[in-house]
Formats: structure tokens, sequence, C-alpha cells
């Protein structure tokens, strides 16, 4: 398994990228090879041929990525799959379109492309189908023994078995006696007690146990585990797994000894003053290139309903301070006349035509880009909520204060990982996700956040 930005994802993963990036660079030439008639290197246009794929083959991949099409959680049918394909590579070809207009020295012959697309469908809808085999037949997938029968365990073992490519799979459950049910749902082995432990783990090949054990009735499986550990066995405690296997930290379940105790939560000065210096120079970015675009918007909300432009909301911020929060305008005047603070709905009526629109797109956090100038907003960060929500959420979700340690973001981890969330359990999934990236932070985490941002901004998911 390769551990990024404090996840785990599977080695498979990385092969599979980089199968494709052969497989395209293998299309492409097989295109041109044909085109020229096995010829192509007597021609001086093709002399520098790599040269010309190598920018092929990064905006079909980057295209694909925001397609969507690298998830590989559920599993695709054949005709979605290759829809999608079709559609990644011709916004890759309009990419194409405008690097050649701007480096006419990298263009290559019409007639290649044409050649070249039936090719390169064939291969990459091929390519992602095999690879969905793989992941199906669990094969390349990671075993381990998971220990304990209790919610902690049926949440790790749910993560691993609802994601088609986790890389994981549950060999065998072994618990105090007493039926859960989770290892007949995974489709593993039971064993009560822990006496056989070390002896299955070693002939089994296991290289990984994880301890899930929430009950104290019954054994103890400290010396089975000591005995894993002298046998070379690595054993992860179940929360901390839980953790890098999902990107969340579980709210309701977290003792706050294991917060106390584990890695992370730092706050280095290099890493305050870079992430302030980077919120400066993206916010000062953003408002000088969406200045015709937020004119634009203006004139629109304007004309499409009574009222204001823009929408100043008070949120929380650092340290619980109540700040406010600029947004253009996408519900009607009277939104909260009647009910006061609500969550917004599934096509909510208060929402306006264009609101509606504005929402789909997030561009009415543009004007959030003075917030984050002033310093009461960062770039990235788990989003500001409502002082009447703040509130409610403190007395009934463990750890909710705790997300008012760092600046309230544009965008953030629970953003792009869960989409909007409009009720408590919604706020719950958000808080974990929100915890992860307090426990995490790093500008590196930043970075990926806002890349992911923009896929999701061009995708469309997410917004209410």
């Amino acid at each position: 398994m390769l551990k990024f930005f404090r996840k785990y994802y599977p080695v498979r993963g990385l092969l599979f990228f980089l199968g494709e990036s052969g497989l395209i660079c293998l299309s492409i030439w097989l295109a041109i090879h044909t085109f020229y008639s096995g010829q192509m290197y007597l021609d001086p246009e093709t002399r520098h041929v790599w040269a010309r794929i190598l920018p092929i083959v990064f905006l079909i991949q980057l295209s694909l990525y925001y397609h969507d099409l690298y998830n590989f959680r559920v599993k695709k049918r054949t005709l979605e799959i290759s829809i999608r394909i079709i559609q990644a590579i011709g916004v890759a070809f309009i990419g194409l379109a405008v690097l050649y207009y701007l480096f006419p020295s990298l263009i290559l012959k019409g007639g290649v492309f044409f050649v070249g697309l039936f090719i390169l469908v064939l291969f990459l809808v091929s390519w992602r189908l095999i690879y969905q085999f793989l992941c199906q037949h669990h094969l390349w997938n990671e075993r381990i023994l998971l220990i304990g029968g209790g919610r902690l365990a049926s949440l790790i073992g749910e993560e691993i078995s609802s994601n088609l490519d986790s890389g994981y799979v549950v060999k065998a459950v072994f618990s105090n006696p007493g039926d859960s049910g989770l290892a007949e749902r995974l489709n593993a082995e039971r064993y009560n007690g822990y006496d056989e432990l070390c002896e299955y783990a070693l002939a089994n090949g296991i290289r990984k146990i994880v301890v899930a054990l929430e009950e104290r009735r019954g054994g103890s499986p400290v010396q089975a585990l000591l005995d894993c550990r002298m046998q070379g066995i690595k054993v992860f405690e179940g929360y901390s797994f839980y953790e890098v296997l999902s990107g969340r930290i579980l709210a309701r379940n977290t003792p706050p000894s294991w917060l106390i105790f584990s890695d992370g939560f730092r706050r280095y000065r290099i890493t305050v003053w870079s992430k302030r210096a980077a919120d400066i120079c993206l916010a000062s970015l953003g408002i000088v290139v969406s200045l015709p675009l937020q004119l634009g918007i203006g004139i629109l909300v304007r004309i499409t309903s009574p009222g204001p432009v823009l929408y100043k909301q008070s949120r929380v911020g650092q340290k619980e301070k109540t700040f406010q929060v600029i947004k253009f305008r996408t519900m009607r005047r009277d939104a909260e006349e009647q009910r006061g603070a609500v969550w917004a709905e599934e096509r909510d009526p208060r929402i306006t035509a264009a609101g509606g629109l504005l929402r789909k797109l997030r561009l009415d956090e543009l004007p959030q880009f003075w917030n984050v100038l002033k310093g009461e907003m960062s770039f990235v960060g788990p989003r500001p909520e409502r002082p009447e929500f703040v509130g409610q959420l403190k007395k009934r979700l463990p750890y909710y204060g705790e997300r008012h340690t760092v600046k309230p973001g544009i965008t953030g981890w629970a953003q792009v990982n869960y989409g909007y969330g409009a009720s408590e359990e919604d706020a719950l999934r958000k808080l974990e996700y929100d915890l992860f990236y307090i426990k995490n932070l790093s500008l590196v985490l930043d970075l990926y956040i806002v890349l992911k941002t923009i896929k999701i901004v061009l995708v469309g998911h997410g917004a209410r």
C-alpha cells in the first residue's frame, strides 16, 4: 500500500496509472506508424515523435481525472465507461487545439487522430474493464486480519467491502465469543478467541493485523499480538487504521485519549505563515481573474430577482469569533422571515432561478476572496457555519468545537469528499472529514484539495 496525504492507496492504482500512460503512448505511436505506413522516421515532421506524444498523454490523463475516471470505488458499466472516455478525449483534444495554436511545431497531421481515436478508446475501455475485474476478484489485494466484532470493526469492514478499490480484503475476523455476524457479512472466516491468531497469520501469509476491539469482556489478545509482532507482522490500532483508510476521524466513537496521544495536530510557524502567504496570493489572483465574471453575476442576480446583489451573513470563524461572510445572493430577499435560520433543502423553494445555477457551479462563493484577504477565512479549511447551528451542533456532536481551532475555508477536505450537508447527520460526516484535515494540516494537502475542488466545480457535484 502507498500512503499519500495520510491515506492508504493500493500500489496497483499507481501501476494502473503508469500502465495507462504506456497504452496512450502506444495508441498514438501505432496511429502514427499506420498513417505513415511504417516510414514515419523518414519524414522530418515525425523525427521528434515522442516530444509530440507526451503532451497528448498528459492532456488525456488530466481530462480522464477531471471526468472522474480514476475513481474505482464502485463498478461502472462498459457503456458508461466508453461514453465518459470519449467525452474525456474530446475535451483533451480541445486542449490540444489550444496547445497547437501556441506551439505549431507540435502538430501531428489530422489523419493521425482519426486513426488513433479508435485504438485509444479500445485500449482505455479494455484496460479499465481488466482493472475492475482485478478489483472485483480481490486480485493483488492485501489480506488482513480484523480483531473485534463491535461498531469500530464493523465500520472498518464496511469501508473495505464498499470500496471496490480499497486494496484490502478481510481474510478472517477474530473476536471474543458472541455472534455479531461481521465475519459472515465480510465473507471472511470467523474465530472465537485468539489462541490461533499468530499461527493463522503465519500460515496464510498475513502481514497486517487491525485491532478494533472495543469490548472488554472475555479473553485478551495481548500475548497473541505480541507473538505476531515478534514474527514481524504489523499490528495497527483500529481508530488509526480507519483514519488512513477513509480519510475521516470517527467523532462519535473516538476516545479523547486517542486524539491526545496520536500523531498530528502540528502547528509549525512556517506552515501557518506559508498558508497565510498562499491565501493572500490565491485570493488576490482570484479577485483579478474573476472580476469580469463577478460583474456579470452581479448583473444576473440584479435582473432576475429583487434585492441586493451581495448577501452578508454571520458565520463562526477561528476561535469561535463571529464574522460577516460575503456571498452572491441566491435566495429570495424574504427567505428567512417565516422559518428563520434553517438548512437549505433539495429543490429549496427559497432559491432563485439564477441562485440555483450559481450554487450548482459554486460561483456564489466568489466574493469570499475578500474574506480571505481580510484574514477572516483561509482558502482551504472547514466551511464556516452559522452561529445558530453551531450552538446546537456543539451540544449534540462530540469535538464539534475543535473545528474552530483553524480558520474556516472557501473549500475544504469535507467539501471535496462529502459535498453539501443539510442535516445533523451530514454535519457529523463533515465534522469527521474536518477533524482529519485539522489533524493532518499541510500545504501539500491544501494543494490537493484545491485541485479536487476544481474537478468538483467542473463536474458540478455536491451543490444545493
